[in-house]
């Protein structure tokens, strides 16, 4: 009995970095929000295809009307012009949701047929690149595509995970960065790979050197225009109200902004969190290897590990246990509203109701103290 083939998981970029052209996946599916990591995967399979000397025809597809005939068409028929054809495919979860939730007597049911029976046999010099934006991809998802693809789903970065994941962008950028470098792109840039190779590969080009100070760090990331989480998420808990919403006028209303910062408040109230448990069993103390074995802080710099023990003991002082949980269910329900498609004024009016709702928490909190 033959074993039924599984698709195959892509565990890091780095992974997908090393594979050889040959071996490159011909369907290739990132599921997750970071609309730049999957342009990095974009640009690695670009420069991998036109490697190989064929001409090589770009086409991007997204979810508007009528072009799911269009997707089919360019898979599965033959183009004398051509010899190699990269598609790309762009907002996934829209563009397939009527085609996997197609009925047996639907509009879609041949289309869904006679894509089963064509991706099976699918020409070997076409490679399909599907940016599926959510946490998980459907089962008929895998039963459309009957197994032949490969999958990328990038991993939260948790406090241990951090400093190994900066390691593997440097080594695979050929980057050094000084000490205090290090901590201060650790500590102002968004927790995720994708962010980590964005920085890196803009002080590549900015600077054309390949190993970076501080001075470097704070002049080309962080006195950019765009809104920075890390900002957003110290002023707000500090209660710095008209510098939050001072940084929050550079939303360019994308939603991985929003979940960056989401991510990156989550990570802080876990860490105060901590912090609140180590100095109620320490007699208001918080010893140093406590705290690296808690908040996973072993890697970091003596100096900012006394930073980051004053801050977080400061942070503390606006937070009750009955706060923090309130906390945490603001954040359940924006990162719900955001990932279930919030966009534009709408995305921009929720989320000042909900941060008002989180500096009143945190008023309220000072006041009775």
């Amino acid at each position: 009995m033959e074993t039924k083939k599984s698709a195959i998981e892509i565990s890091s970029l780095f992974q997908l970095f090393k594979l050889p052209e040959k071996s490159l996946p011909q369907v290739f599916t990132y599921v997750g929000d970071d609309s730049y990591e999957f342009e990095i995967a974009v640009e690695f399979f670009k420069t991998k295809l036109e490697r190989q000397g064929q001409s090589l025809d770009i086409i991007v597809i997204v979810a508007e009307g009528g072009e799911q005939a269009k997707l089919f068409a360019e898979l599965f028929t033959p183009d004398m012009f051509f010899p190699r054809k990269l598609i790309i495919l762009k907002n996934a979860n829209a563009f397939f949701k009527p085609i996997l939730e197609a009925k047996a007597n639907s509009d879609y049911s041949d289309y869904v047929s006679g894509f089963k029976k064509n991706i099976v046999s699918l020409s070997e010099n076409i490679n399909l690149l599907i940016h599926y934006e959510g946490r998980d991809l459907p089962a008929s998802f895998a039963s459309l595509f009957q197994n032949q693809y490969s999958f990328y789903k990038p991993k939260t970065l948790y406090q241990n995970d951090i400093a190994k994941a900066l390691k593997e962008v440097l080594e695979q950028e050929n980057v050094k960065l000084d000490e205090d470098a290090w901590d201060e792109f650790i500590h102002k840039s968004p927790a995720n790979i994708g962010s980590y190779i964005k920085g890196i590969r803009k002080l590549k080009q900015y600077l054309n050197k390949s190993k970076f100070t501080l001075s470097d760090i704070n002049e080309i990331l962080f006195t950019q225009t765009e809104m920075n989480a890390n900002t957003l998420v110290e002023s707000l808990i500090q209660t710095k109200k008209t510098e939050f919403y001072k940084e929050f006028t550079k939303f360019s209303d994308d939603n991985g902004e929003i979940l960056s910062f989401l991510s990156r408040l989550l990570n802080k109230l876990d860490e105060i969190r901590k912090i609140r448990i180590i100095r109620a069993k320490h007699n208001g103390e918080i010893p140093i290897p406590i705290m690296d074995e808690i908040l996973k802080t072993g890697s970091y710099s003596e100096a900012r590990k006394g930073f980051m023990r004053r801050q977080l003991t400061n942070d503390a002082k606006f937070f009750t246990d009955k706060s923090l949980n309130q906390f945490y269910e603001i954040l359940i329900e924006m990162n719900i509203k955001y990932k279930s498609g919030l966009r534009n004024e709408e995305a921009r009016v929720y989320f000042i109701q909900r941060t008002m709702e989180m500096f009143k928490l945190l008023h309220s909190v000072a006041s009775s103290s």
